[in-house]
């Protein structure tokens, strides 16, 4: 894997596996964060809920602490105005604990971790605390009244608790008197520290598997880095091999036409008559070379992305090219079969068609020796146009099956080139009908030869 990597920097995959791991490390990061922040929204949603209940009614801070106790000879009033000093001393004592019955009903849904600070107007705690919990060394922040805050309090373990507090102004609810003191302020404190202790946790266990996830996108990183390049690697090659053998594929027929001319200056006496066969050699050539260029025009406008033009085809255009196939075929001495069952008008593209059906026929006079036999098959099966053409020339091996539409590609090259062939055809066969949504294949033609069969994808009338 080291040595990949290593490679990885000194080709041209690397700016890929850049790209790939700066997105993902991103992605990763942008999570990870994102998780943090709602893991903490909703870790203290409860609370801070509550929070905003008591700041809506103060009232109901009064009545938790005292449901929680005050002190043992604190004397509790729960009135809104000031009642006249000869009603001082008729306070029931029964009522004297009992919470207010006046406040609204609300969804506060409290427990243990929930206390209450009470504070006169000096800033002094006048209710009961436990003294192991340290909340007697909070002092009065007035500065923050309303506002959620954290603060962190030393029990007389010496452990460190942390609260969200809030301070409130209560001394328009109630007042709470002892020994002539009266309440001026709270503080509602709730301890966060096991659930903080849980974020934490929480919080560690996804840093380590958004860190392992993102140690895995190094080597997605470099796969799909790999995977981009390699279409583009193929088509560079496929580029630098059409560039080698059209330039091989030239390069013969101008030495034969350089080689011929110069003869022709080496004797200036001689009679057309005379040189007519190297005339004629060069004529050859100059074909072979038009030829040539024509299939590579032909090729480059299919790689452009020709469009089809569909127009309507009738039967007598079947029959016309097939007409035409006898007669080479008879010129060729070979022995042609057609079977023909097609008898409607279908819709494709004309000159498409007849270009692929003319390739396929052409290799088959090719490859198929003198008195050889040739069958050419034409019908519509399943909305689809079936051609087929058999031969029994010398037919094609497994491996050569897998590469013949391959541009510039040849079974026999030698043979080939003897009978005129570059290679072309079949890839331009090939593009064609990818152009028009069809397909070809080719089997064996036992007991030998070959059958290169299209189905074309047509509409019918």
């Amino acid at each position: 894997m080291l040595n990949k990597m290593k490679r990885l920097f000194r080709t041209e995959n690397f700016s890929y596996f850049i790209r790939y791991f700066a997105v993902f490390t991103l992605i990763f990061g942008l999570m990870t964060m994102i998780i943090f922040q709602l893991m903490r929204l909703t870790m203290y949603q409860s609370s801070d809920e509550n929070f905003k209940e008591f700041l809506e009614e103060p009232s109901l801070i009064v009545n938790f602490a005292l449901a929680r106790g005050i002190s043992s000879n604190a004397e509790v009033i729960l009135e809104q105005e000031e009642k006249p000093a000869d009603t001082k001393n008729d306070i029931n004592p029964d009522d004297a604990f009992k919470p207010d019955q006046s406040f609204k009903p609300s969804k506060l849904r409290l427990n243990t971790n929930y206390h209450v600070i009470l504070y006169d107007k000096n800033g002094n705690i006048v209710n009961n605390l436990d003294t192991m919990s340290g909340l007697a060394s909070i002092e009065l922040d007035t500065e923050n009244l309303t506002k959620i805050v954290e603060k962190t309090v030393t029990t007389a373990f010496d452990d460190d608790e942390t609260y969200r507090m809030m301070t409130v102004d209560i001394s328009q609810e109630a007042s709470i008197q002892s020994t002539g003191v009266s309440v001026q302020y709270a503080t509602v404190l709730f301890n966060t520290t096991q659930i903080r202790d849980s974020l934490s946790r929480y919080e560690a266990t996804v840093l380590l598997v958004m860190v392992s996830f993102w140690l895995i996108s190094i080597i997605a990183s470099f796969y799909l880095a790999r995977v981009s390049v390699r279409p583009l690697l193929i088509s560079f090659q496929k580029q630098k091999d059409f560039v080698e053998n059209a330039s091989h594929e030239l390069r013969t027929p101008l030495a034969v036409l350089q080689n011929r001319l110069e003869s022709l200056f080496r004797k200036p006496e001689a009679t057309i008559l005379e040189s007519s066969e190297k005339i004629a050699s060069s004529l050859e050539e100059v074909r072979n070379m038009r030829l040539l260029t024509t299939n590579l025009m032909n090729l480059a406008r299919r790689d452009d992305g020709l469009k089809a033009e569909i127009v309507p085809i009738p039967p007598s255009f079947f029959n016309t090219i097939l007409e035409n196939y006898m007669i080479m075929a008879e010129e060729n001495n070979r022995h042609l079969k057609v079977q023909n069952q097609i008898n409607q008008t279908i819709y494709t593209d004309k000159t498409l068609l007849k270009q692929v059906m003319t390739i396929l026929f052409d290799n088959a006079l090719k490859y198929t020796e003198d008195g050889g036999h040739i069958q050419l098959q034409l019908d519509i099966r399943e909305r689809q146009l079936v051609f087929s053409v058999a031969d029994d020339g010398l037919g094609i091996s497994d491996a050569d099956k897998k590469k013949i539409f391959d541009r510039f590609y040849r079974v026999d090259k030698a043979r080939t080139r003897q009978k005129g062939g570059f290679g072309l055809g079949l890839s331009l066969a090939k593009q064609i009908l990818d152009t028009l949504n069809g397909s070809i294949t080719v089997k064996n033609n036992l007991p030998k030869g070959s059958i290169f069969e299209i189905r074309l994808p047509v509409k019918i009338k």
